[in-house]
């Protein structure tokens, strides 16, 4: 966070808490690195995700970083800077969800199929 948003949060009353979280565990409970475990209701989490794989990056895709994922940078169709090559889901696209991924690989296998019958 920035220094302005902390401390916006703060003076609404809202706890921010800056120690590094080693674990979740349970169902709701935050073990942070100094060792204090931090019990609440309900968590939602947003990890940063990486491909799993280098294949796209070391065959020339071109790559863009967001605050949530290293991700395949794609057009309207999901095709790469590649021409030919296309990516879709949480390599492609955030935020994270497994039905937008699914719509993602859809849209993506259409418009690969597209691509192959009328070429432009």
């Amino acid at each position: 966070l920035e220094p302005e948003q902390r401390d916006d949060l703060r003076s609404r009353g809202v706890a921010v808490e800056e120690t590094p979280i080693a674990r979740i565990a349970g169902e709701a409970e935050v073990e942070l690195r100094d060792g204090r475990v931090l019990p609440f209701a309900g968590l939602f989490t947003a990890t940063r995700t990486e491909p799993a794989s280098p294949l796209a990056e070391a065959a020339g895709c071109e790559m863009s970083e967001t605050p949530m994922a290293r991700q395949i940078l794609t057009d309207e169709t999901k095709e790469t800077s590649l021409p030919g090559i296309f990516a879709c889901g949480d390599v492609a696209r955030a935020p994270h969800s497994v039905s937008l991924a699914v719509g993602d690989g859809a849209w993506a296998g259409a418009q690969l199929h597209r691509s192959l019958v009328w070429p432009e």
